[in-house]
């Protein structure tokens, strides 16, 4: 398992060559300064690129780091990456080189052997609790535990998910253990960790909202206590369970699927066919059914109703999902022009957006190691089906970002092996920069994202992120692609 690190920061030089006369600048307002170099116009960011090379000839790793970050800003991806190899031999004990060896730790899948090379890291590079990047710490000791709980040693796994020292992740760590030991059937110590994870988000969603990291720490809550709630209903403590399920339910809007449909399989169990029938309806009222909930409204759906009409049932309850996806999205509409580019597809083609002129074109960028692009394939399945006999709608999903070499041959198996008959265009590191072109482009800052662009190439939509709901996800492209048509 890889794990990536940020360039952390320290203090920094306003100049390697600075004179002793010169005023202390802090750290942190040579920073904002560099920071705004960095936005700019070509004299600040020439200027920016001088101060960085200057950065180069300190004696201090901190200065080194604070230049690969702002190359890296300046886009020269590859003098940020190569002030980092370098800066691993200049610092032999630092930051740079202690993340390098850090990776024959997680590049080792024995657990005994991981932790003896732990151990070993741990002796050349000992942490700092001062510092603000124990997290590192955590991640590598995670890693073992994390061995360890695959190959069902309970006792180390369990020392290591307690381990944790950065409090923002302690719930991250217990949750990920308890994911892992389930699958050994170990639901009695996974009930307990998740439990702490649970009450630990809550604690910084509630009275530790202001500490460093709380906003992190309190992201999985909904998560933990959707999986908690799974583990009571598997143990039907169904009470308990709906006690939780609440809980998730209140904590974020909208809902997330898993939390609709673990409610309608509570009340199944409790022989409430009725309760779980408006509960589902209301889901499918909100184009949210996924497979497993469409499932559990058809079994609620013949208690209740016992006829044969369930996916007429679901239509009417959909039937203004159209217009509130129009009304809501009317609201958003943009008009920016969209970036031509030039890629090739996953089977050699060369493929332009100006091939395009006079269409309306969804773009979607992904990877195939982002969990939220992969969920969404099968909506824009439907989507692209709603539109197969309108040669003016064309759909392009632009795979970015890639972390491995053979990055077209990946996407093109994931393609093909799953059935979907999607044009994959690759838009790969460009050797000279390190830079994902028609991402940066486009400005993207995370994916999955999606551009609707009209025909005459300006973008109308951008939406980012995947709502769960195959339904809902239709109607929102539908919705967008026929207000960029107006």
């Amino acid at each position: 398992m890889k794990k990536v690190f940020p360039i952390l920061l320290g203090g920094c030089l306003l100049t390697a060559g600075q004179s002793s006369g010169q005023a202390k600048i802090s750290a942190d307002s040579l920073v904002r300064y560099y920071s705004r170099l960095a936005k700019g116009d070509e004299a600040d960011k020439a200027l920016l690129t001088d101060k960085m090379y200057a950065l180069t000839k300190s004696k201090k790793e901190t200065d080194w780091l604070t230049a690969a970050r702002f190359f890296y800003q300046l886009k020269k991806n590859n003098v940020s990456d190569s002030i980092q190899q370098v800066a691993a031999k200049q610092f032999p004990t630092g930051v740079v080189a202690r993340n390098n060896a850090v990776e024959v730790i997680y590049n080792e899948n024995d657990p005994v052997k991981k932790e003896a090379l732990y151990k070993a890291w741990l002796k050349k590079f000992p942490p700092d609790k001062r510092s603000k990047d124990m997290i590192v710490y955590d991640y590598a000791a995670n890693s073992i535990g994390t061995a360890y709980a695959d190959a069902d040693n309970l006792p180390k796994a369990l020392e290591y998910a307690n381990s944790i020292m950065s409090p923002f992740w302690k719930g991250q760590g217990w949750a990920g253990t308890a994911a892992r030991i389930l699958k050994h059937g170990h639901t009695a110590e996974a009930k307990v960790l998740l439990k702490k994870a649970v009450e630990d988000a809550y604690e910084f969603k509630t009275t530790r909202k202001n500490e460093e990291g709380a906003m992190f720490a309190a992201t999985g809550y909904p998560g933990y206590l959707s999986s908690y709630a799974q583990l009571l209903f598997n143990d039907k403590e169904y009470d308990s369970a709906l006690v939780y399920l609440k809980r998730a339910e209140q904590a974020e809007t909208p809902v997330r699927p898993q939390v609709n449909e673990m409610y309608a399989k509570v009340l199944i169990a409790k022989g409430d066919y009725q309760q779980a029938f408006v509960r589902l309806s209301e889901v499918a009222a909100q184009g949210q059914l996924n497979a497993g909930s469409r499932g559990l409204l058809a079994e609620t759906y013949a208690k209740v109703r016992g006829d044969n009409q369930l996916e007429k049932y679901i239509d009417s309850l959909k039937g203004g999902l159209d217009d509130k996806m129009k009304a809501e999205f009317a609201k958003q509409i943009i008009k920016v022009p969209a970036p031509g580019f030039t890629l090739k597809d996953v089977d050699g083609n060369t493929v332009s957006l100006s091939d395009y002129k006079g269409k309306t074109v969804v773009l979607d960028f992904w990877a195939t190691w982002c969990g939220p692009c992969k969920a969404s394939f099968p909506a824009m399945k439907k989507a692209m089906e709603k539109y197969k006999n309108d040669p003016n709608v064309k759909f392009l999903f632009v795979h970015t970002w890639e972390k491995e070499e053979n990055a077209a041959a990946s996407a093109k198996k994931f393609i093909t092996g799953n059935g979907y008959p999607f044009q994959v265009l690759m838009d790969l590191k460009d050797p000279a920069t390190g830079i994902n072109k028609v991402v940066d482009s486009y400005k993207v800052q995370g994916i999955p994202t999606k551009f609707v662009i009209d025909g005459k190439g300006d973008i109308r939509f951008r939406f980012t992120g995947f709502s769960g709901g195959d339904d809902a996800a239709v109607a929102e492209v539908s919705a967008m692609v026929t207000l960029a048509n107006q």
